[in-house]
This record gives structure tokens, sequence and C-alpha cells, in this order.
């Protein structure tokens, strides 16, 4: 093993795989970790304004998730182009997908942000708001979305820097800017008694702050960590980067929007039992969330270990970290899910202020807990094929994961079950999610077994990639 200065970045050639995943997921974890500490604190001083300001906060999310989906589909985009070119050796095309993924999302982010502060209550009336409930969200709806705006540099060069090995980097700076957020949450909400508007400004801060922080390090970078950002057109950007780009990038926005949509129909599926209902959805999510946030962590370092071996041709390595990927967030879920499930009633007690709140926020949270069990295989799914560069079943996945098996049951248990039809939609959905990626997982294991004994795992037309030779072998067995 070569070795390297304190500090730097991981050698994703050289380091032993289980090492490797859990030094790159441990950054992330952490400043993922700090969002988990961020948004429980920020609940727990929403939570003394009463339940109309916890539905104010539920409601508007899937309208800044609008924004934010932008900036996942691009890094993720970015990262899988990244970590496979430079698993090639091919630096011109890592810089290349760096500068690519900011064109995808920083214009069209900006656009989409003018859109909804132009009529931010009419978006909020799209989501299943009534006039009141939209009145009050949209000072907080719109400062949201600004600071949303100014989070996709974050997620973006977020995505780009622990694709290149720099974990440490970007969980220093999650953790600096979501603790600044608290920092601004408690002196605006509490002590300016701003309201959810101060949750905005807090969020605008942290956000700016954030971008600053990616932009410095982009500015100061040397040698083999510099980032030669390059505008579209004129050849500064291979043609043929932009479809591959798309194709990755198209479907996990996709994803999160559906989510959004998703999300919007459960407050419409929610708001006929009361905003003591609608507050017990927005707990419950956010809870799950928060246990869900290791989880993505650990899928950020694994997607830059799974990518540089596709791109390295290693299918070893590739085989080694699925397998240990698979595993580990099985037993989280498993673990986390039970521990929710048991402690419905005290974690929800912590962040609701009157008994029907809390009580119909238990019920929520353990259904849900139910549902989180075995989300490992839906994250691991997702998270290889956008890795290794197949779209079409890292399409399916996210798709089915984010919102289009929610959408049937939201659709027809409600009516037959009122709001327990309503908890239920959400285990039947993650449920298929899973039951879909484990077999498109297990259909990805029996291809590599028959390529190994001298078969040929067949490639789909509209799913193989351009890159470089050196992606061939690992790309095949997509």
């Amino acid at each position: 093993m070569r070795a390297r200065p304190c500090g730097g970045p991981a050698d994703l050639d050289g380091d032993r795989v289980i090492a490797l995943v859990l030094r790159l997921s441990g950054p992330a974890i952490l400043g993922i970790s700090a969002h988990a500490l961020q948004m429980l604190v920020n609940a727990w001083f929403v939570a003394d304004l009463g339940a109309a300001a916890i539905a104010t906060i539920a409601i508007a999310y899937p309208v800044t998730l609008l924004v934010a989906a932008l900036g996942y589909g691009a890094g993720i985009a970015a990262a899988s182009q990244v970590a496979r070119a430079l698993g090639a050796g091919d630096r011109d095309r890592a810089d290349e997908a760096a500068s690519l993924g900011f064109w995808l999302c920083l214009p069209a982010g900006g656009a989409v942000t003018a859109a909804i502060l132009a009529d931010t209550p009419a978006w909020l009336g799209l989501l299943g708001a009534d006039a009141p409930l939209a009145a009050a969200a949209t000072p907080y709806t719109a400062l949201a979305t600004i600071g949303t705006a100014l989070m996709l540099v974050m997620i973006v060069g977020g995505f780009v820097v622990r694709a290149q090995g720099h974990a440490r980097l970007s969980g220093a700076i999650m953790i600096g800017s979501f603790g600044l957020n608290i920092l601004l949450d408690w002196i605006l909400i509490r002590l300016c008694g701003l309201g959810t508007a101060g949750a905005g400004w807090a969020a605008i801060g942290a956000q700016a702050a954030g971008a600053a922080a990616y932009g410095l390090h982009f500015v100061r970078a040397r040698g083999p960590d510099r980032i030669r950002f390059r505008r579209p057109g004129g050849g500064r950007i291979r043609p043929g980067l932009l479809p591959e780009a798309l194709r990755l990038a198209v479907p996990a926005t996709g994803s999160s929007l559906l989510a959004a949509f998703a999300m919007a129909l459960f407050v419409e599926a929610a708001a006929p039992y009361g905003d003591a209902a609608v507050a017990a959805q927005g707990l419950a999510l956010r809870l799950i969330l928060v246990a869900a946030l290791p989880l993505l962590g650990m899928m950020a370092g694994a997607q830059t270990v799974l990518g540089h071996a596709a791109g390295a041709g290693r299918d070893d390595r590739l085989d080694q970290t699925f397998r240990f990927v698979t595993a580990a967030s099985l037993a989280y879920g498993v673990v986390v899910g039970g521990l929710m499930f048991t402690l419905a009633e005290p974690l929800t007690a912590l962040f609701a202020q009157d008994a029907e709140t809390a009580r119909e926020g238990a019920r929520a949270t353990a259904a849900f807990a139910v549902a989180f069990a075995p989300v490992g295989l839906q994250l691991t799914a997702a998270t290889l094929f956008q890795a290794i560069g197949a779209p079409r079943r890292a399409a399916a996945v996210s798709l089915a994961a984010q919102g289009l098996a929610l959408i049937p049951p939201l659709l027809i248990l409600p009516r037959l079950f009122g709001y327990d039809g309503v908890l239920a939609s959400r285990i039947a959905a993650e449920f298929f999610a899973d039951g879909l990626g484990l077999a498109l997982m297990l259909a990805w294991l029996s291809g590599a077994g028959t390529r190994r004994a001298g078969g040929a795992a067949p490639v789909e037309g509209g799913e193989a990639m351009e890159m470089p030779p050196a992606h061939e072998a690992a790309h095949q067995r997509a």
C-alpha cells in the first residue's frame, strides 16, 4: 500500500475495500449526521410554535425538493463519471464530467427557484395546501427555496470531491454548514422570535457559507486535486459526456421530483384527518429521514469505490464492495427500524407539543419504521447501478423507491381503510422497491457469474455508455 500524507485523498486503487468504504463513508456519515442533528434541532425549535408551524415546514419540503432534485441528479451523474474516469486514468474526462455536473444543475436550479418565488402560494396550493396554510407557509417556503438553490453548489461539489477521494473535506464542509444552521436557528427563531421565517433565513446563511467553502476549495486546489473547469461548446467538453450524464441524471432527478409529488399526495391524503395528521406525517418522515442519513453517507462513500473499481476493471474490488455494503445496510436497517418501532411514542413526544399530534406521530413513526427495515436493498441497488453506469436499472429502483410504487396504493388504500390506509401505503411501496432492488441485484450477480464461467453477460443496447476501453469489462456486467 502506498504511503500518503495525513488528511490526503484515499488510495482508491490500493486500500483494502472494507477499510476504504469506511474511510470514505465516515466523514460523509458525520456530515450527514450533522444534517440530521440540524433537522432535529430545527424540529424542536419549530415545535414550540405549534402544529401550524410544523405543518408549514412539512408542506414546504416538497417545494424545496423541486430545486434540490436538480443537484442530486447532476451530482450523482458527475460522481459516477468522475470516479470511473479517474479509475481509468483519464483526468481530462474527469475535469469535463465535474464541470458538466455544475452546468447541468445551476442554470436550471436558478430558473426553477425564480418560478417558485414568482408565485409561491400557487405552488403550495398545487401540493394540497388550503388558502390559510398557503399564506402562512409562503414566507418560509420562499426563503427555504433560496437556501436550497445555494445548496446546489454544496450538493454537486460534495459528489465531485468524494469521487476524488476527498471524503474528509466534504464531511468538514457539511458539519460546518449544518452546525452554523443550528446556531442561526437558535438566534433567529428563539432569540429574535422570527418564527418559521427565521428558519428560512438560517438556511440561507448556512448554505451560502457551505457554497463559499466549496468555491474556495476549487479555486485554491492544485496538483491532482485541481478541477480544470470547462465551458460547454467549442470542444471544451466532449460531446459524448452529455448524453451519458443525462442518462444518469434524469432518472435521479426524476426520482426526486417524483418524491416531491408523492409527498404532496401524502399531505393531501392526510389533510382530511386534520392538522394533527399532517403534522404527524411531517414528524414521522423527518425521523425516518434522520435514521436514513447514516445509510446515505455510507452509500456516498461506496459509490466512489464502486465507480472507481468499475472504471479500473477491478471486478474483485467491485464484488467485495457490493457484498459488504449490502450486508451492512441490511443490518443497520433492521436494528434501527426495530428501535424506532419500539420507541415510537417517546420519540414523537420529544417534538410534539399536543397529545393528538404525539399520538398520531407515534402511529406514523411505527408504520414507517416497519417499512425502513429492508431499505438497504433499494439503496444498495440504486448506488451500484449509478456507480457502474447502468442507468436503466438505477432508474427502475430509484423511481420505484421515490414514489412510483407509492402512488397506486396511496390512491386506493385510504379509500378503503382511512388514515390506516395512508400509513399502509408507505409500507407497501417500500417493500415493493426493496423487492425490485433485490431482483435486479440477483440478476446482475447471475450475469457476473456466467461471465466468469466463460459466458457473456448481455449488454442492453440503450444502457451502454460511451467510455474508455478500460471501462468495458466492468460495464458489460451491468
